[in-house]
Parts: C-alpha cells; sequence; structure tokens
C-alpha cells in the first residue's frame, strides 16, 4: 500500500512539475514575442523624425502701391507668389502604443497634428514702376508676403487643414499596424 501511494505522490509531483515548467516556458516565450513586437512597432513608427502628412499648395498676388510729392510721385510692384503648409507630427517619440496581451491588438495615442512649415516657393515681379521719390523697398515686399503668407496659413487653418491631417494621421498609422499583422488597431488622439 506504502509503494502505490508513493507512485501516486511520484506521479502529481512529476506531472506538477511539468505543468509548471511548461507554464513558465510558455509564460518567457511570451515575453520575447511581446518585447520583440514592442520594439518592432517602434522601430516602425520612429523611423522618420517628423510625420508629415497633408501638404497644401497655394499662390497669391500682392500689390504694393506708394505715393508720395503730393501724389504727383507714384510707385507699384506687383508680385506673385507660391508657398507650400505642411501638416502633421512634429515629434514621432510622442507617439504612444499599448499592445494586448495576445498580441493581435493595439491601441495608439496620437498626438495632434500640427504646422510643420509654411514655406514660400517661388515669387515672380509681374510689374514695376519705381519713383525715386517714394521708392518701394525689397524688405517692404518680403513683409508684405510675410503677411498674405501668415493670412494663408489662417485661413487654412480655419478651413479644417489641421483636423484633416489627424484624420490622415489616424488612417496612415492604422494601415502601418495592419501591415504588422494586428488584427485590429485603435487610434486616438491625446
Amino acid at each position: 500500500m506504502k509503494k502505490i501511494i508513493i507512485k501516486i505522490i511520484f506521479w502529481i509531483v512529476l506531472i506538477c512539475t511539468i505543468s509548471l515548467g511548461g507554464y513558465f516556458f510558455l509564460k518567457k516565450m511570451t515575453v520575447v514575442k511581446t518585447e520583440k513586437l514592442h520594439a518592432t512597432v517602434s522601430k516602425t513608427l520612429e523611423q522618420s523624425a517628423e510625420l508629415c502628412l497633408y501638404k497644401m499648395n497655394y499662390t497669391d498676388i500682392i500689390t504694393i502701391k506708394k505715393r508720395g510729392a503730393m501724389g504727383l510721385a507714384k510707385s507699384y510692384s506687383i508680385v506673385k507668389y507660391s508657398g507650400i503648409i505642411r501638416a502633421g507630427i512634429k515629434n514621432i517619440d510622442d507617439i504612444t502604443f499599448s499592445i494586448s496581451e495576445d498580441l493581435k491588438s493595439i491601441e495608439i495615442f496620437i498626438p495632434p497634428a500640427e504646422l510643420l512649415g509654411n514655406d514660400i516657393t517661388t515669387q515672380t515681379v509681374f510689374d514695376e514702376s519705381q519713383n525715386i521719390f517714394v521708392p518701394i523697398r525689397i524688405q517692404e515686399i518680403f513683409d508684405e508676403i510675410e503677411i498674405a503668407k501668415d493670412d494663408a496659413a489662417k485661413e487654412l487653418l480655419a478651413e479644417g487643414f489641421l483636423d484633416d491631417a489627424d484624420k490622415r494621421a489616424q488612417d496612415y498609422i492604422k494601415q502601418l499596424m495592419y501591415a504588422l499583422g494586428f488584427n485590429s488597431v485603435k487610434t486616438t488622439l491625446k
């Protein structure tokens, strides 16, 4: 009878030992897979320092008129310029994420889009008439272009330029995560 009890205890201890060993082995493998997946997602997101998601070209014409000497002396300048305004995520490191335990779904927290740049690409003087008594300085032209450029940015922002960039950011990052093999991707703006 003692031999049977010893055999039963031996088998119970052996089964428990194998079960615990298998549990810890699977847990260790899951941690490695999770860490590898976290590294892959981080590397995919951090491949660019900033993420430009939306770009818009614009063109405008400004006219500078000056009068002097009791209206007898006139100067004017007509300048056409073009610019590009860009919106996106300035710092990719601000994106955070959380991967589910089953490694099949991910939730990504995205910072709101912001203006990345508003640059003048070309400028052309169409017509110009200079009078030595009422000169138009180059700096005056640049100042007027700068004011018009800022007005163009304000107009685009009022029309929802950054909202469109936010939507594009969410769509773009979802596609990246689906390409990495996730079944479910949720994006949230911070």
